[in-house]
């Protein structure tokens, strides 16, 4: 019975997931794991972002690419890109269930478990812009699965002193933070503090659980380092700052703020009227603090020994929040939407948390419940009537523009080179350019192989120019390539055509 439900959500989620184009991020990572599957499983050559996903979304592409190859379809298939975060998004919200089912084995517990996890995590709140992080990219959603079951075998070693739940424990932390350092913050920063705070635990066990938890941080590290140092993928610069002084005010409204986002409970702005199910979900996030306010008075009173999974969950959540609204990623990320889904982990522990403390309190239940069915019926009304695929209708057209009339290889905005590519089935190949303090556009080195444009010396090759501009414009096309030799338009787009025999003015 569990395995048909997982099935049957799954499917619901594919669906989902479907009625969204997708993003560029998502869709360059999935190139990357096809390349991993073609045998650069080092990614020699490409530069990441700091969370390199390696180990969750470049995993997993590779993984269905192989699969699908084996069941005779094209390995690049676009519809790829739909199953993956369904995938992940189905295994936050399987992983949920089965740690807090673990731990209740009563059947009406249970029941009120359920009632208090779906309305949270597994229905994807179409109204709430936040969903755009959880059905159009798998962003930050593998590092969840890794934590809440690197804690699930920490409170298994805490309690028997197993080796090997210490072994599993470290192994997944280590796998977790090699694809996201957010870990080392959500995870690792929480067992050492745990470690540190819980008066009663016993020294033996104190230093085991502080060993193994360096010890998978250091691993870690030195894995991505050796990969760099011997040819493997790089990584772009993060320099994290404290947030200053004047920031921190809006800071911590800002993150307060991204948590009923992340929620669904933020109805600031609109109309009274249309915003109920927001409102509604307001009662979730008081449910989820309160439940959290009692698990944190018991653990300190006695002493870190009464359920240290929830007390890992708790520290876990108070670090997210911490780190988010004391650095400056709100200054840079610039909205509160964007820096949402730095607090998923937060939002996967208050849930789980919630669910543990309040199974069985009639309440509790019973808002959950109505939320529920308010989200289903609001939120029915609100998904798109069909799907476009990964690409918007706009996209569609210009990707059989492009197919008909243009060369194989072309230059692009970084929000539609990686979507197209993968569309197209690689049948053309689309680079992204970023303009340049000189006037000229240079290549986008993000999530991408490194090239310079000597690459399409010798090559017909075009260049597409999105309206309004994004990351390059046409007169930076022109200063950097010269005259095409022709322009065309389709829909929003301009699209020019350079022939085998032009090289480029300059290369970059």
């Amino acid at each position: 019975m569990p395995i048909l439900l997982l099935a049957l959500y799954l499917v619901l989620a594919i669906h989902v997931s479907s009625l969204w184009p997708k993003t560029s991020d998502q869709a360059s990572y999935f190139l990357a794991g096809l390349d991993v599957l073609h045998g650069n499983w080092r990614l020699k050559g490409w530069v990441l972002t700091p969370p390199d996903f390696w180990t969750s979304d470049i995993a997993l592409s590779a993984a269905l690419a192989g699969l699908w190859r084996l069941l005779g379809h094209p390995a690049g298939n676009p519809f790829l890109l739909i199953m993956q975060p369904a995938i992940l998004w189905t295994g936050v919200v399987a992983s949920a269930f089965a740690v807090v089912f673990l731990r209740l084995p009563d059947p009406k517990a249970r029941l009120g478990a359920a009632a208090l996890l779906l309305p949270v995590l597994a229905f994807p709140l179409m109204r709430s812009p936040i969903a755009y992080f959880i059905t159009l990219s798998a962003i930050h959603m593998g590092v969840l699965i890794y934590g809440i079951w690197a804690f699930h075998w920490a409170d298994r070693f805490l309690s028997s002193g197993s080796y090997r739940s210490l072994a599993i424990m470290a192994l997944l932390l280590c796998l977790g933070v090699i694809g996201d350092p957010l870990l080392a913050i959500t995870g690792a920063g929480s067992l050492l503090l745990y470690a540190f705070l819980a008066k009663e635990l016993s020294n033996g066990r104190r230093a085991l659980l502080v060993g193994g938890t360096l010890f998978a941080v250091t691993l870690a590290k030195i894995t991505l380092h050796l990969n760099v140092i011997t040819g493997g993928f790089e990584t772009e610069g993060l320099e994290t700052r404290f947030a200053t002084w004047e920031q921190l005010s809006s800071n911590l409204l800002t993150t307060f703020r991204s948590i009923l986002l992340v929620y669904g409970a933020e109805p600031s702005g609109q109309i009274v009227g249309a915003v109920i199910p927001e409102c509604l979900r307001l009662a979730l996030v008081v449910l989820a603090l309160a439940a959290a306010y009692r698990v944190a008075r018991t653990a300190w009173a006695s002493g870190g020994q009464d359920n240290p999974f929830c007390s890992l969950l708790i520290v876990s959540a108070l670090l997210d929040f911490t780190a988010l609204a004391i650095s400056n990623r709100i200054a840079l990320d610039g909205s509160p939407l964007a820096v949402g889904r730095y607090l998923f982990p937060l939002w996967l522990d208050l849930a789980c948390i919630a669910a543990l403390v309040w199974p069985k309190s009639r309440m509790a239940v019973g808002i959950s419940a109505a939320v529920l069915a308010v989200t289903l019926i609001t939120d029915y009304r609100d998904i798109p009537p069909y799907s476009t695929g990964i690409l918007s209708s706009e996209d569609n057209q210009l990707l059989s523009r492009l197919e008909k009339d243009f060369p194989p290889d072309g230059i692009g905005s970084w929000w539609s080179s990686g979507n197209l590519e993968v569309a197209s089935l690689g049948k053309i190949h689309v680079y992204p350019a970023m303009i340049q303090g000189n006037g000229t556009i240079a290549p986008f080195v993000h999530i991408r192989k490194r090239l310079n444009w000597h690459s399409f010396d010798g090559k017909a090759f075009f260049v597409v120019i999105p309206h309004p501009d994004e990351t390059f414009n046409e007169g930076g096309v022109i200063r950097t390539f010269g005259i095409p030799a022709a322009r065309m338009t389709e829909g929003r787009y301009t699209i020019l055509l350079y022939n085998a025999d032009h090289l480029p003015a300059r290369a970059s």
